[in-house]
């Protein structure tokens, strides 16, 4: 699991946003620079970004689940916290993490490094939020927002 947050990321390798230094001390990298058995943060990023894009989606689809709340303009309000939360999450872990100085020091993360993991988090809570409502099956359970996606709020 901790590949597959990390290729998504890092976006597969094609385009990564920051440095390999933080994706490696996001990895795990330890202190001594010999293996990845330190945290591994992007599991723990990424078990976070789905289980807030889960529980928002929930919370709008099923919990609130109110005519009020089925506009586009309340499904935007929902992705952007959705973002927002992810961000944040990210770009703090990532930044308290660096500072901590837990890593192997052969690495040389920076600020803006952080800033751009964030970003790659909020990214993908956004095509992960857009991908579950956008499926017919799950939100056929809600009542009043059963209609409300992306494509066609």
């Amino acid at each position: 699991m901790k590949d597959l947050f990390a290729s998504l990321y890092e976006w597969f390798g094609l385009i990564p946003l920051y440095s390999t230094d933080l994706g490696d001390m996001l990895r795990g990298y330890d202190v001594t620079c010999t293996d990845y058995i330190n945290t591994p943060w992007y599991l723990y990023i990424g078990w976070i970004m789905v289980g807030v894009t889960a529980f928002v989606y929930a919370l709008q689809y099923h919990i609130i689940d109110s005519a009020r709340w089925n506009k586009k303009q309340h499904w935007w309000l929902f992705a952007l916290v959705i973002v927002l939360i992810n961000f944040i999450a990210a770009f703090s872990i990532s930044f308290n993490e660096m500072n901590a100085g837990d890593y192997c020091k052969d690495l040389h993360p920076t600020t803006a490094d952080c800033l751009m993991f964030g970003l790659s988090n909020a990214i993908w809570s956004f095509i992960f939020f857009l991908l579950i409502t956008s499926i017919p099956f799950i939100r056929k359970a809600s009542t009043n927002c059963r209609h409300t996606t992306f494509w066609k709020p």
